[in-house]
């Protein structure tokens, strides 16, 4: 409900934390951009490590550029816990004044349209190291799982099993680390 971004504020890693928050909220809007309806938090992290100076611009650097978007900044250190308690309260306040309704979301695949087991599917050797599984049960269950997803993921190695084509890849002499192709998907093959 909320999207806390921790940074390294003292860019130990030599990391600009401006950049690294501005990189994921391109990447969630390019994934869903009604996640970036969600009200954001800036936790800047590893302020022990900076001198009270440098600390101060940095985190009026971060300020000015992500205050003006309605998205705070709390200069925090994980290791001492300075400013985290003020973090929490402020997050648990956001919490509380948001809509309680819960979020639907879309279903990560769809079993019933499985259902068919009598379409055929085929599975054969392409060359050494790599082989192939086609047909419209396998196009089908690929066009409805999300293998993103840890259950559509679940679902897919549970499908490949159940249909047998596991048994049919080893049947074939597929090994360990040899490639599976199923039209544009590629995987590894692991016992």
């Amino acid at each position: 409900k909320v999207i806390v971004h921790l940074v390294d504020a003292a860019s130990t890693e030599g990391r600009d934390p401006i950049d690294d928050i501005n990189k994921i909220n391109t990447e969630l809007t390019a994934y869903n951009p009604e996640i970036m309806k969600k009200p954001q938090v800036i936790a800047a992290n590893k302020i022990d490590v900076l001198y009270e100076e440098d600390e101060q611009q940095v985190i009026q650097k971060l300020k000015d550029t992500f205050e003006p978007q309605g998205i705070p900044v709390f200069p925090i250190s994980a290791v001492s816990g300075k400013g985290v308690k003020k973090l929490l309260y402020h997050v648990k306040g956001m919490l509380d004044n948001l809509d309680q309704t819960p979020v639907v979301f879309a279903r990560e695949f769809f079993a019933e349209d499985m259902a068919n087991s009598n379409e055929p599917y085929t599975v054969w050797k392409e060359e050494e190291h790599l082989f192939a599984v086609e047909g419209p049960r396998i196009e089908r269950m690929l066009g409805y799982t999300n293998l993103d997803s840890e259950k559509g993921f679940e679902f897919f190695q549970k499908f490949l099993k159940d249909n047998g084509i596991l048994e049919e890849l080893e049947a074939l002499g597929i090994e360990e680390g040899d490639t599976v192709r199923m039209y544009e998907l590629h995987f590894d093959y692991y016992k």
